[in-house]
Protein backbone atom coordinates (compact mmCIF):
# COMPACT_ATOMS: atom_id res chain seq x y z
CA UNK A 1 0.00 0.00 0.00
CA UNK A 2 0.91 3.25 -0.33
CA UNK A 3 1.30 4.29 3.04
CA UNK A 4 3.48 1.88 3.65
CA UNK A 5 5.53 3.06 1.38
CA UNK A 6 5.41 6.43 2.80
CA UNK A 7 6.30 4.39 6.46
CA UNK A 8 9.38 2.76 5.20
CA UNK A 9 10.99 6.63 3.66
CA UNK A 10 9.75 7.73 7.12
CA UNK A 11 12.42 5.05 8.47
CA UNK A 12 14.50 5.25 6.28
CA UNK A 13 14.70 9.39 6.53
CA UNK A 14 14.94 9.17 10.27
CA UNK A 15 16.83 6.03 11.36
CA UNK A 16 16.10 3.65 13.85
CA UNK A 17 18.07 5.34 16.60
CA UNK A 18 17.46 2.17 18.53
CA UNK A 19 16.03 3.11 22.25
CA UNK A 20 14.39 6.25 21.82
CA UNK A 21 16.10 9.14 24.02
CA UNK A 22 13.92 11.31 26.23
CA UNK A 23 13.95 14.06 23.74
CA UNK A 24 11.90 11.75 21.08
CA UNK A 25 9.65 10.28 23.92
CA UNK A 26 8.47 13.73 24.87
CA UNK A 27 8.54 15.47 21.28
CA UNK A 28 6.28 11.96 20.25
CA UNK A 29 4.10 12.74 22.67
CA UNK A 30 3.52 16.34 21.71
CA UNK A 31 3.10 15.30 18.16
CA UNK A 32 0.48 13.25 19.41
CA UNK A 33 -1.31 16.06 21.08
CA UNK A 34 -1.88 17.58 17.81
CA UNK A 35 -4.38 14.56 16.30
CA UNK A 36 -5.55 14.00 19.93
CA UNK A 37 -6.43 17.02 21.31
CA UNK A 38 -6.11 19.62 18.39
CA UNK A 39 -7.93 17.59 15.50
CA UNK A 40 -9.51 14.71 17.16
CA UNK A 41 -11.19 16.32 20.13
CA UNK A 42 -11.44 19.85 18.36
CA UNK A 43 -9.09 21.76 21.17
CA UNK A 44 -7.27 24.66 20.14
CA UNK A 45 -6.63 26.17 23.52
CA UNK A 46 -2.92 25.28 25.25
CA UNK A 47 -1.75 25.73 22.05
CA UNK A 48 1.55 27.84 23.24
CA UNK A 49 2.65 24.27 24.70
CA UNK A 50 2.87 22.34 21.43
CA UNK A 51 4.18 25.01 19.09
CA UNK A 52 7.00 27.38 18.80
CA UNK A 53 7.08 30.61 18.40
CA UNK A 54 7.28 31.11 14.25
CA UNK A 55 6.10 28.06 13.41
CA UNK A 56 5.49 27.33 9.82
CA UNK A 57 3.53 24.37 7.95
CA UNK A 58 4.71 23.68 4.52
CA UNK A 59 2.79 22.59 1.86
CA UNK A 60 3.50 21.78 -1.77
CA UNK A 61 1.70 25.25 -3.00
CA UNK A 62 2.63 27.42 0.17
CA UNK A 63 3.93 28.05 3.63
CA UNK A 64 1.24 28.80 6.47
CA UNK A 65 1.38 30.61 9.80
CA UNK A 66 0.21 29.17 13.20
CA UNK A 67 -2.73 31.48 12.84
CA UNK A 68 -3.75 29.96 9.11
CA UNK A 69 -2.82 27.15 10.13
CA UNK A 70 -5.28 26.42 12.93
CA UNK A 71 -8.12 28.29 10.36
CA UNK A 72 -8.00 25.17 8.13
CA UNK A 73 -8.14 22.77 11.19
CA UNK A 74 -11.31 24.36 12.56
CA UNK A 75 -12.95 24.21 9.42
CA UNK A 76 -11.92 20.53 8.76
CA UNK A 77 -13.70 20.43 12.35
CA UNK A 78 -16.89 22.23 11.15
CA UNK A 79 -17.08 19.80 8.14
CA UNK A 80 -16.63 16.63 10.14
CA UNK A 81 -18.64 17.51 13.01
CA UNK A 82 -18.07 13.66 14.31
CA UNK A 83 -14.36 13.26 13.06
CA UNK A 84 -12.45 11.14 14.82
CA UNK A 85 -8.69 10.77 14.79
CA UNK A 86 -6.11 7.70 15.53
CA UNK A 87 -2.34 7.75 15.34
CA UNK A 88 -0.74 4.67 13.98
CA UNK A 89 2.32 4.64 14.46
CA UNK A 90 5.07 7.02 15.02
CA UNK A 91 8.96 7.58 14.85
CA UNK A 92 11.21 9.73 15.92
CA UNK A 93 14.96 10.42 15.54
CA UNK A 94 16.43 13.75 17.06
CA UNK A 95 14.53 16.91 16.13
CA UNK A 96 12.27 14.90 13.90
CA UNK A 97 9.31 12.96 14.33
CA UNK A 98 7.12 11.38 11.56
CA UNK A 99 3.38 10.02 12.44
CA UNK A 100 0.96 7.88 10.38
CA UNK A 101 -2.66 8.79 11.51
CA UNK A 102 -5.69 7.78 10.12
CA UNK A 103 -9.13 9.61 10.44
CA UNK A 104 -12.97 9.17 9.85
CA UNK A 105 -16.08 11.35 10.31
CA UNK A 106 -19.49 11.77 8.37
CA UNK A 107 -18.70 15.07 6.44
CA UNK A 108 -22.21 17.14 7.13
CA UNK A 109 -21.22 20.17 6.86
CA UNK A 110 -19.95 22.41 3.88
CA UNK A 111 -16.49 24.04 4.37
CA UNK A 112 -12.98 23.23 3.99
CA UNK A 113 -13.29 22.57 0.45
CA UNK A 114 -15.57 19.59 1.58
CA UNK A 115 -19.46 19.10 -0.19
CA UNK A 116 -21.09 18.46 3.09
CA UNK A 117 -23.76 16.07 1.56
CA UNK A 118 -23.45 13.91 4.66
CA UNK A 119 -21.14 10.95 3.09
CA UNK A 120 -18.84 9.02 5.54
CA UNK A 121 -15.06 8.88 4.56
CA UNK A 122 -11.69 8.14 6.02
CA UNK A 123 -8.38 9.28 5.18
CA UNK A 124 -4.61 8.77 6.19
CA UNK A 125 -1.94 10.44 6.21
CA UNK A 126 1.66 10.84 7.19
CA UNK A 127 2.95 14.30 9.28
CA UNK A 128 6.49 15.09 9.80
CA UNK A 129 7.35 17.79 12.58
CA UNK A 130 10.64 19.61 13.71
CA UNK A 131 11.23 20.38 16.87
CA UNK A 132 12.92 23.00 18.59
CA UNK A 133 13.30 23.41 22.20
CA UNK A 134 10.22 20.85 22.82
CA UNK A 135 8.16 21.92 20.49
CA UNK A 136 6.74 21.94 16.95
CA UNK A 137 8.51 24.78 14.97
CA UNK A 138 8.06 22.98 11.51
CA UNK A 139 5.66 20.27 9.82
CA UNK A 140 5.34 18.58 6.46
CA UNK A 141 1.94 17.01 6.22
CA UNK A 142 0.91 14.26 3.00
CA UNK A 143 -2.88 13.43 3.05
CA UNK A 144 -4.99 11.39 0.32
CA UNK A 145 -6.92 13.76 -0.58
CA UNK A 146 -7.78 12.33 -3.90
CA UNK A 147 -8.84 9.11 -2.01
CA UNK A 148 -11.02 11.25 0.34
CA UNK A 149 -12.74 13.51 -2.03
CA UNK A 150 -13.66 10.25 -3.93
CA UNK A 151 -15.53 9.01 -0.89
CA UNK A 152 -17.53 12.37 -0.90
CA UNK A 153 -18.46 12.88 -4.31
CA UNK A 154 -20.63 9.34 -4.46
Amino acid sequence: MRWQAVALVAVAILGTGGVARGDDEANTRTAMRVFVEKMGEGRFDRLDEIYAPGFVAHSPSADYTLEEDNESGKLWRQAFPDLKVKVERTVANDDLVAVHWSATGTNSVAAAGMPGEGAAASVQGMTFFRFAAGRIIEEWSLIDMAGLMKQLRK
